[in-house]
């Protein structure tokens, strides 16, 4: 807008009764012929101008009004949210209620905002306000008020370039105590017109700018036609600055904080010259570089003048003007802008002069503190430091101290005092001075950081806001609490409602609107984030985003869609609100997204409307995910529901029949079909799940998978199996359907694989049909795993079973061991069953590979226990070292705990006793696994350390829970009943603790003495030991489930636990304390493990202190370690 003019548009409509010697009026009403007197011209002493604003300024009372009988009102219902008045038809209005009227711009470019102001007599009883514009073309629009402060309303628009043209303002429309009446300006001889993009007819670009930042010295100017502004300018109506309407409106605004720039001298009062530079050009730019500063915050700026002109000739009436529009204008501070000059080319820096003391101290204090704040960011620049100072008018002398009784020597900071506004004067360098010439003043880019340096300090001393900061920081506070994508914004008053383009129409202009969701995109809305944290809603559809009507935050203005200009009128800031989302105005934080009336009536409107925390203000996010989307979901969420692998796909309808290729045939387009099962590759399908978790099936035999024929989506459609290429219809998502699985189509979910007509029979085709639930729609994977697979993993889960070491075989009658006949040394002797002698020959190294694999070696030969088949009876000897699976073997669990051997070659198959025949000489083979004695096995581990054979705390179990149970049963009986000394007072305590069998019981022995690495049989004998087989009778009580005397001294009882597993945790940690130095794993429990010395007794038969070496030991009776060692041994053989 720098190289446009914006001739004043002042239209003046109020009769004033006394004549300014200023100013010469037009008397217009609307209800008169409108004509144009001759001006007249008076002569004018300057002596007279104080005094002439005061007494104009109170004669518009004398403003004829309208009274309140022209207006009859009724009352009716109103669809917003509460009753108004009923407007009846318009009625011709009266130009009495205008004092003028102003456009702020006649030509402006797309995307830039056109102001109107209107300023009004009297604003009591007004409202509504709308102006009617048409366009060149014929077609006309209505534009609401935006805001009003007093008396002055302000309309605002933005013109996009689709709007490019000349438009003329016709008609004002207002209500007034309820009656509705317009004014027509052609009536009033006023041609009010602008251009967007272009000139209007008639434009003159040479009319001087006297709407910027000007004001009126006196009274009120009347332009009747705006196109003829330069006659009346020539003709001495506007002989005087008028005052600039769109400025006065943001001073109200903005709480009449305002400024007033005064660039000195102008005109032809040039100031200072030298280097070719003249004084007044400098401080007009350095001022408007400073207005251009300030422009960012939240302040009113005028200026005195805007181009080479001088207010008065006369030099005291030119001083008087400038405050003057400072004056007019509101203004609270008075900043005249001067380059210093001296006669000395040495003298330099900057210095700044405020107000005495005399008169008004305030205004001093005020200026004083502004003075400093300028000063300070001039000598920031590298500027001498002169000081801040006053001057006093009688002798002409400066000071320091801003005391004084004397008026103040400079003319404008005098009658700004006068005025009752703060007023300085910065000389900011010596444009005499070469060097701060060319350091300061020497191009635009200097003069700009003197402007800029002003503009600070200003800033800094008057505490300014940046403008919008309240709402930048709102914008950067919830930044984060929507992420940006593409949703559904529902109406919290009704979920299934959503904001909605009306009729999907892809214009500017088109209506924002509540639907019923229908998944359309007119109802979808891209949301994106600038930099400062506001959010931008983009129509998917259309392209265009959500925007508040003409720029406008009011109650009840609308909110369409509009091509993205970036302006305040297209952000919002999304804060979370109870249990939805408010969405807040960049325009203004007080106005949200509001559903009128709260209705969801289909079609209601969308407006802004002041925050009162209802439902119809708050909105819901609802992220929008297209079908595909959808699906790619569904395939994520299911990706580990089936493993991939080999697997027959069978019907849940009878588990006998399962998915074939016809014919089994390997072409693309053979059909896939339900047959009987018959274990053929073409009934083998290769599921595999690609980067998304979508599975193909891929037929085994064909390498073809399987298909949608065609890629339709119906019910009924046919599944076939073809060559693979990536398509949808080649990709389905696997669910879990109670026991069984459905298979849904990736083209849509809400098909899936199909039995038709759910009939059992070979040759049922397979097709796909919407979701039914039935059985015909579920189906069983049944894996197929190579036995080698099924060995593998039998291997890898039982490799910690059995530590490595040298052991006896027994059989469950422990009597019988595995040996190698007559102790042969040969390869291939005959391995069998014989009585336990204890010989080389029954002695088996044991080993375990990578796999988990165990192989036994025969400590006397040196050969290995080798299958010599994997069928049922297939023979056992031994043979040398191979590392074939015939050599190798997996120890593991059978179906009642027990421990069984498996074969390597078959993972059905394990060691066994011929013909189920315990006795010597008894044949061993390799059966089917069937539980029965014949196939259970006791490991007894051979003490061969370097310690002479004791037995060591720590290390892999040897037992098993059965082996415990047994062991107890053999003992005792009556388990959960104790010594009868108790008379049955603790019965039932083991089960109340959460062992409720001996089954249990050892069972949480040999968990937790797994968890920890402690022997289950050492734990468990000492329990025993300690509790005389869970009878107790000594210093313990059963229900202190302490189970080895933690504690008990014989005077005190020792330690309790909360259940069984708590005891039995604490014992085995006591019994890690001693026989390791590792730390625990579970948390400690055991109240005396610091005080036990670490690893203090590694060996069972150390745990009594008379034995222990060191000195240390659990207990102090003779023989405690020896007694528990001979009690796992007795263990180790049940």
């Amino acid at each position: 807008m720098d190289k446009r003019l914006k001739p004043l548009l002042a239209f003046v409509l109020s009769v004033f009764m006394s004549v300014s010697t200023m100013t010469n009026m037009y008397t217009v009403r609307a209800d008169d012929e409108v004509t144009q007197e001759e001006p007249i011209v008076e002569e004018t002493q300057t002596e007279e101008n104080e005094d002439i604003t005061d007494d104009y300024t109170d004669e518009t009372s004398n403003v004829e009004n309208i009274t309140s009988e022209e207006v009859p009102a009724e009352e009716e219902e109103v669809p917003v949210v509460e009753e108004e008045p009923v407007v009846e038809e318009e009625r011709l209005g009266d130009s009495n209620m205008m004092e003028y009227f102003l456009v702020d711009n006649p030509v402006l470019s797309n995307g830039e905002t056109e102001n109107f102001v209107l300023s009004l007599n009297n604003a009591e009883g007004y409202s509504d306000f709308k102006l009617t514009i048409q366009k060149e073309d014929g077609t006309t629009f209505d534009l609401e008020s935006s805001e009003q402060v007093d008396n002055l309303v302000k309309f605002s628009r933005v013109f996009n370039a689709e709007e490019k043209g000349q438009y003329n303002v016709t008609t004002l429309h207002y209500v007034y105590n309820g009656q509705a009446y317009y004014l027509n300006f052609s009536d009033l001889e006023m041609d009010v017109k602008f251009g967007v993009d272009q000139e209007y007819d008639g434009f003159d670009a040479t009319l001087p700018d006297l709407t910027e930042d000007s004001t009126s010295s006196e009274g009120i100017i009347e332009v009747t036609d705006v196109n003829k502004a330069e006659e009346e300018i020539v003709n001495g109506v506007a002989s005087q600055p008028v005052t600039m309407s769109v400025d006065e409106f943001s001073r109200h605004a903005t709480g009449g904080k305002t400024i007033c720039l005064d660039p000195g001298h102008g005109g032809n009062d040039s100031g200072a010259t030298a280097f070719g530079a003249k004084e007044s050009d400098l401080t007009l730019k350095i001022a408007q570089y400073c207005k251009e500063e300030l422009s960012k915050y939240d302040v009113n700026v005028v200026m005195t003048r805007t181009t080479d002109t001088r207010l008065s000739e006369e030099a005291a009436m030119d001083l008087k003007n400038r405050v003057e529009v400072a004056k007019k204008a509101g203004a609270s501070y008075f900043i005249s802008i001067h380059i210093n000059s001296a006669t000395n080319s040495a003298a330099k820096g900057a210095e700044v002069y405020y107000p005495n003391t005399s008169g008004n101290k305030n205004l001093s204090s005020n200026g004083q503190n502004l003075a400093k704040a300028i000063q300070s960011q001039l000598a920031a620049l590298g500027l001498y430091d002169r000081g801040i100072k006053i001057r006093n008018y009688t002798d002409g002398t400066t000071s320091y101290d801003p005391t004084s009784s004397d008026k103040d020597y400079y003319g404008v900071i005098r009658y700004a005092k006068e005025a009752g506004i703060t007023g300085l004067i910065v000389e900011h360098c010596f444009i005499s001075n070469k060097e701060e010439f060319d350091k300061y003043l020497g191009s635009n880019a200097k003069l700009q950081q003197l402007g800029i340096a002003d503009a600070k300090g200003i800033v800094s001393a008057l505490g300014l806001q940046l403008k919008n900061q309240s709402l930048d920081t709102l914008a950067k506070d919830n930044r984060n609490v929507l992420a940006d994508g593409t949703y559904n914004i529902s109406s919290l008053v009704n979920s299934n409602h959503v904001l909605d383009v009306s009729n999907a129409s892809t214009s500017s202009g088109a209506n924002v609107q509540l639907w019923t969701n229908n998944n359309t995109q007119a109802q979808q809305f891209k949301v994106s984030h600038d930099s400062q944290g506001y959010v931008t809603f983009t129509n998917t559809k259309s392209g265009k985003v959500l925007d508040v009507s003409n720029g406008i935050a009011k109650n009840g203005g609308n909110v369409w869609q509009y091509a993205s200009n970036g302006s305040r009128a297209q952000k919002w800031i999304v804060k979370k609100d109870g249990n939805g989302y408010v969405i807040i105005s960049a325009l203004n934080e007080n106005y949200v997204l509001d559903l009128a009336n709260a209705s969801t009536k289909d079609g209601s409107n969308i407006q802004v409307y002041s925050y009162r925390g209802t439902n119809s203000q708050k909105w819901k996010f609802s992220k929008f995910v297209t079908e595909e989307q959808k699906l790619d979901e569904l395939a994520s969420n299911n990706t580990s529901t089936l493993k991939d692998g080999i697997y027959e796909i069978r019907t849940s309808k009878n588990s006998n029949y399962t998915l074939d290729i016809s014919n089994a045939a390997t072409h693309s387009g053979a059909n896939v079909q339900l047959w009987a099962s018959n274990g053929t590759q073409a009934q083998v399908f290769k599921v595999s799940h690609d980067s998304k978790g979508y599975v193909t099936f891929t037929n085994v035999k064909s390498g073809k998978v399987l298909d949608v024929s065609n890629g339709t989506v119906r019910s009924d459609q046919n599944v076939w199996q073809y060559a693979s290429n990536g398509t949808r219809a080649q990709k389905w998502i696997v669910q879990k359907s109670g026991s069984a699985y459905m298979i849904a189509s990736a083209l849509n979910s809400n098909y899936v694989l199909d039995l038709s007509n759910g009939t059992v029979r070979s040759g049922g085709n397979i097709q796909i049909y919407q979701s039914n639930g039935t059985s015909a729609q579920k189906w069983y994977f049944e894996k197929q795993v190579s036995d080698r697979e099924k060995c593998d993993s039998l291997a890898s889960t039982y490799k910690n079973l059995l530590s490595d070491g040298t052991y006896y075989i027994k059989n469950k009658n422990v009597n019988y061991a595995v040996d190698v006949s007559n102790g042969s040394l040969y390869s291939g002797a005959n391995v069998q069953l014989y009585s336990l002698n204890r010989t080389n020959a029954q002695k088996w190294i044991v080993s375990h590979d990578s796999q988990g694999y165990v192989s036994f070696k025969n400590a006397g030969s040196g050969m290995y226990l080798t299958a010599t088949g994997s069928g049922n009876g297939a023979n056992i000897n031994q043979q040398k070292q191979s590392n074939n699976y015939n050599q190798k073997w997996i120890i593991a669990y059978d179906s009642y705990g027990n421990l069984k051997i498996v074969s390597a070659l078959n993972s059905r198959s394990a060691l066994d006793v011929s013909g189920g025949h315990v006795r010597n000489s008894s044949n061993l083979q390799v059966y089917e696994s069937n539980n029965t004695n014949a196939q259970k096995w006791v490991f007894e581990y051979l003490k061969t350390n370097a310690t002479g054979g004791l037995m060591q705390i720590m290390g892999t179990s040897q037992t098993t829970v059965a082996q415990m149970v047994r062991y107890y049963n053999a003992n005792a009986n009556g388990y959960d009943k104790f010594n009868a000394k108790y008379k049955g007072k603790y019965d039932g305590c083991l089960a109340r603790g959460g062992a409720s069998t001996i089954n249990q019981f050892a069972q949480i022995f040999y968990e937790e003495a797994t968890a920890e690495g402690v022997r289950a049989e050492v734990a468990f004998t000492q329990c025993m030991k300690e509790t005389g087989f869970l009878k107790y009778g000594g210093d313990v009580l059963p229900n202190q489930y302490n189970f080895a005397g933690i504690g008990a001294t014989g005077a005190v009882n020792g330690a309790s636990f909360s259940n069984v597993r708590m005891g039995i945790r604490a014992q085995i940690q006591h019994l890690k304390a001693y026989g390791s130095v590792s730390p625990l794993t579970n948390q400690c429990v055991d109240p005396r493990f610091n005080l036990v010395k670490r690893g203090s007794a590694q060996y069972v038969e150390w745990l009594g202190i008379k034995e222990n070496p060191n000195g240390y030991g659990w207990a102090t009776s003779k023989s405690y370690g020896h007694d528990i060692v001979n009690m796992v041994n007795v263990l180790l053989k049940k």
